[in-house]
């Protein structure tokens, strides 16, 4: 457990709960996003040296949604009560610093070095299963492993048949090679879309992935010997948009809700769960991964699974391997990636009438999504040229073999989400 002082926010109902605990850990003090209905309790445990009330507004009202378990005077210490727009710095740095002077020493090294501690100390000398994806995330948590308990450790790649085009053989490159990290791939594509058969329903697929993930690692488990501890890079929004403690859910994530009641192992180990995105790629470029690893894109556990609607083949998902690629490409050759935060294609499922060689076709829709965003917990849209679009949708529609229309997604976050499933 980490000396540093705490603060706790209280989510009322507030369209990004997490405005207020992002704003307070840019003045490097750390912080703990709990619902209102947290009781007395749980916030204790904490030992908040402040509490903050991040409320939303409704027709005027402070408060929506939410009644609280406990009061929060009862406490007794300073209280901030905040709606969505009052996460001014210096409102902030008034109350935290200047009234409640807690310490500012929530920082990226001391992150790393305490949680190396930590690892060690929880794992000893037992062995630890780390499921790597290739992204961020993953890729930190194999790192602080890696230096907290060395060849204790065994990172497994599963290749579900859901990855963009190339990516498996550059997830073994980049690990085996670069890191010299003991990494076992492992081609299941096969097996996943075996039970995905018939599936529709994106919560369902979500939780069949999750399942099938873990049987896989348990199974590599057996193969390599007694395995205690299994690792994966849950990272906070994961655990607030699934339903954290009561908080109401947005989507299960495959490694947060999506996960199986049984489990293999004596554990479960996430060293980046409390952190956003962002922090975790402060985390990485302190550990020296390079800005190829740490500036990847996000890509849902799930994979294109969730790109891909509909029931999941493998012909839907090599279509949209081809799709999201092209649009990939395009983003980069005109200078476009930089300007978007995440973006990427998605195969609907619908088909729409064509014409190729003055012949009817009847094709897959492609919608393109790209957005803007600091933190992914919002998202506005990223404003492509239209000639740009144009083109794209163009390349999409005559060379990836199954498509004949495309269409460009402009929902900000909210009311949408940033992936369709």
């Amino acid at each position: 457990m980490h000396s540093h002082d705490t603060v706790v926010i209280l989510d009322y109902g507030a369209i990004n709960a997490q405005m207020a605990a992002k704003a307070v850990r840019q003045f490097n003090i750390y912080c703990e996003v709990l619902p209102c209905t947290a009781g007395i309790d749980r916030i204790r445990k904490l030992n908040p040296r402040a509490l903050i009330l991040q409320r939303g507004q409704a027709a005027g009202a402070r408060t929506i949604g939410r009644a609280a378990a406990c009061d929060p005077a009862a406490l007794g210490v300073p209280v901030l009560d905040l709606l969505d727009t009052d996460c001014a710095p210096a409102n902030l740095k008034a109350f935290l610093v200047d009234r409640c002077g807690l310490r500012q020493d929530w920082t990226t090294q001391r992150f790393i070095d305490e949680t190396i501690v930590d690892l060690r100390a929880r794992i000893g000398d037992r062995k630890v299963l780390l499921a790597m994806s290739g992204g961020v995330d993953s890729s930190v948590c194999a790192v602080l492993l890696h230096r907290a308990v060395g060849r204790q450790l065994t990172c497994v790649f599963v290749d579900h048949g859901c990855m963009r085009l190339d990516e498996p053989r550059q997830v073994v490159e980049i690990f085996q090679g670069q890191f010299g990290i003991n990494l076992v791939a492992i081609d299941a594509e096969a097996r996943f879309l075996a039970r995905l058969v018939g599936v529709t329903d994106p919560e369902a697929k979500r939780k069949i992935i999750g399942e099938e993930f873990i049987r896989v690692f348990e199974e590599q488990a057996r193969q390599l010997g007694e395995l205690d501890y299994f690792v994966q890079g849950t990272i906070y929004p994961d655990i607030i948009e699934s339903g954290w403690e009561g908080g109401k859910p947005v989507k299960a994530h495959h490694n947060v809700g999506g996960l199986p009641e049984r489990i293999a192992f004596k554990g479960i180990i996430e060293p980046v769960k409390y952190l956003f995105k962002d922090e975790v790629r402060q985390v990485g470029e302190c550990l020296g991964i390079p800005e190829a690893v740490t500036r990847r894109q996000p890509f849902p556990g799930p994979g294109l699974g969730v790109r891909c609607l509909g029931e999941l083949t493998k012909e839907k998902l090599d279509i949209l391997r081809q799709a999201d690629a092209t649009f990939r490409q395009a983003m980069a050759d005109a200078g476009f990636a930089e300007q978007a935060s995440q973006f990427f294609a998605i195969l609907t499922n619908m088909r729409s009438v064509g014409v190729a060689d003055d012949a009817r076709t009847y094709g897959y829709v492609v919608a393109l999504r790209a957005i803007q965003t600091p933190d992914f917990m919002t998202a506005r849209v990223a404003p492509l040229p239209i000639d740009f679009l144009v083109r794209v949708a163009g390349e999409i529609a005559t060379r990836v073999k199954g498509v004949n229309r495309v269409v460009y997604d402009i929902t900000s976050k909210p009311p949408a989400t940033i992936e369709w499933e």
